[in-house]
């Protein structure tokens, strides 16, 4: 079955991780939970990191620089701003604005926090380390503080980092006990040793702040992990009763419906993402390739020249459409709607492109963060 939630999450675990990658997966674990107004605060900001996911980084830019009318000092949106200037290609630009306002004050946590984000998003952990050292000096009663510094120690993943990054989580949680990111990177910092208490870290982020996509992305996770398909649906159901049109939990929810078998109330879950994301490159794939399984080959031929049509370079829908091409032709010579594809006609891939958005929503961001 083209949705094998097995092969998915074993896929996930091989995914190239180039320096791009690694940065935004970093980025989408800082998330921490506050009180008072700057809940707020978190809530704009978890919109502009879901944009970034999307690639959307321009108006992830606007609202960002929204949000920091309100909110100048917050430290986290300023790393987030460093990252957008990288992955917007424009590295130079943001370091010399990292520079001139370090120049004016060595301890700006602003000129702090967009170094580090330009370190993560160029590559170079040991430079973000430095900034992120800095960081924690000037402000060592920032919750925030300590988790940027903690995940940033996860990416050198050498020497005695992993033990000062728990540290710093701790720390983070000593200030913060609802800090969202910390409850997610220490939770799955012991997953290896200790899933049960890593599953109460995961939990505890979940409950801080029940619409947080990377907060039900590493509970999920754990959950699929663990092969605990009813209270993985019931985990997403939570998600979408705080977020009903999250595209991540509708797709998250869909690959497991389908997975059982229950390609309809897939399909239905799939054209809701598509009724506000008409063009997403992967929910479009998995709309063909659940409408194969429906045995309805036509209509996937059709989402699919559609896909191809807005990405010409898609290998992948290419080889779908093959498939549901040869159903097409199956059916016309008078084949039974479910015949099995001739053996001439391309292997469908057992892992839809779905993966390069959704693992790093289910499998991808917990893998990196204990690398």
């Amino acid at each position: 079955m083209v949705l094998g939630l097995q092969a998915n999450l074993d896929c996930a675990m091989r995914i190239r991780l180039p320096a791009a990658v690694l940065a935004l997966l970093f980025l989408l674990a800082l998330t921490p939970c506050v009180v008072g107004g700057e809940v707020a605060a978190e809530e704009q900001l978890d919109h502009v990191t879901d944009l970034m996911r999307m690639g959307q980084m321009d108006e992830a830019e606007a609202n960002l620089s929204a949000m920091q009318e309100s909110y100048p000092d917050h430290l986290r949106s300023w790393m987030i701003h460093g990252l957008i200037l990288v992955y917007s290609d424009r590295f130079e630009q943001g370091l010399r604005e990292a520079e001139d306002r370090l120049a004016l004050d060595p301890e700006d946590g602003p000129g702090l926090a967009i170094t580090v984000g330009l370190q993560v998003g160029k590559g170079d952990a040991a430079a973000a380390k430095e900034a992120s050292d800095l960081l924690v000096a000037r402000f060592p009663e920032s919750a925030d503080a300590w988790d940027i510094h903690g995940g940033v120690l996860t990416l050198l993943g050498e020497g005695n980092s992993t033990v000062e990054a728990l540290t710093a989580f701790d720390r983070a949680l000593a200030i913060d006990p609802n800090h969202v990111d910390a409850l997610i990177n220490r939770g799955e910092q012991t997953m290896p040793t200790d899933p049960a208490e890593a599953e109460r870290f995961l939990r505890r982020a979940v409950d801080a702040r029940p619409g947080s996509t990377d907060a039900n992305e590493a509970y999920t996770s754990l959950l699929i992990s663990q092969n605990r398909t009813s209270e993985v649906i019931e985990a997403f159901d939570r998600w979408l009763q705080a977020e009903p049109l999250a595209p991540l939990a509708l797709t998250g929810k869909a690959m497991i419906l389908a997975d059982q078998g229950h390609y309809e109330d897939a399909l239905w879950l799939v054209e809701n993402v598509l009724k506000t994301e008409p063009g997403n490159r992967d929910v479009l794939y998995m709309k063909g390739a659940l409408l194969i399984d429906l045995g309805r080959p036509q209509e996937a031929v059709n989402v699919l020249n559609g896909l191809i049509a807005l990405h010409p370079d898609d290998e992948e829908a290419e080889t779908l459409r093959s498939e549901a091409a040869a159903a097409v032709q199956a059916g016309s010579a008078g084949a039974t709607p479910n015949a099995t594809v001739p053996t001439t006609t391309p292997a469908r891939s057992p892992v839809p492109p779905i993966l390069t958005g959704l693992a790093l929503a289910l499998t991808t961001l917990a893998y990196l963060r204990r690398r």
